[in-house]
């Protein structure tokens, strides 16, 4: 059976549309009580749950096949949305994919940029699909990037394999400079 997630879009028909079109299982997952109840009132509330103080997803791991993640959930701190980027890859089984649309880059420096969503999701997601709507080329307000990220096996490439104090050169060249 198919399982999605859609989290903090805080929008009851999205939902329901969402839950019509998948065949399998959805939850709704809303960032703060007063949208968890507002969802819960307009779906099944055995569905609708809330997200954690740190970003925490509260399922079990490998759970999901799709999870669709809300535009401002962007706006967070980068901390707590790394955090957040943590938690789907745990959620989502071997394959599962990660959706969600951002606001690119404008002339006032708000927003993403391809860069950044690749930063965001290199140790844990393949970035399958980054695209623009058509109407992107006619101005900068309203640029928006939708990506389509598959989970792979988390790799922390952000950390240094040599380490800060000892440059590659002493590495390669003097085994006994790393037992130091």
């Amino acid at each position: 059976m198919r399982a999605g997630v859609d989290v903090g879009f805080a929008d009851v028909e999205l939902s329901k549309a969402l839950r019509q079109s998948h065949a399998g299982v959805w939850m709704t997952v809303e960032d703060g009580v007063a949208a968890r109840d507002a969802a819960a009132s307009g779906l099944d509330p055995k569905t609708v749950l809330q997200l954690g103080a740190g970003g925490e997803l509260p399922f079990e791991d490998h759970q999901f096949d799709v999870v669709l993640l809300a535009a401002s959930l962007f706006a967070q701190s980068r901390q707590r949305l790394d955090m957040l980027v943590r938690e789907v890859h745990r959620i989502l089984q071997g394959g599962g994919c990660l959706f969600f649309t951002v606001d690119e880059v404008a002339k006032d420096g708000i927003g993403w940029t391809q860069r950044a969503i690749y930063e965001l999701l290199r140790d844990g997601f393949d970035v399958v699909e980054l695209k623009r709507p058509p109407w992107w080329r006619f101005g900068t307000a309203g640029r928006t990037l939708t990506v389509c990220a598959r989970r792979k096996n988390w790799r922390n490439r952000g950390i240094p394999i040599v380490g800060a104090a000892l440059p590659v050169s002493s590495a390669m060249l003097s085994p006994r400079e790393r037992s130091k």
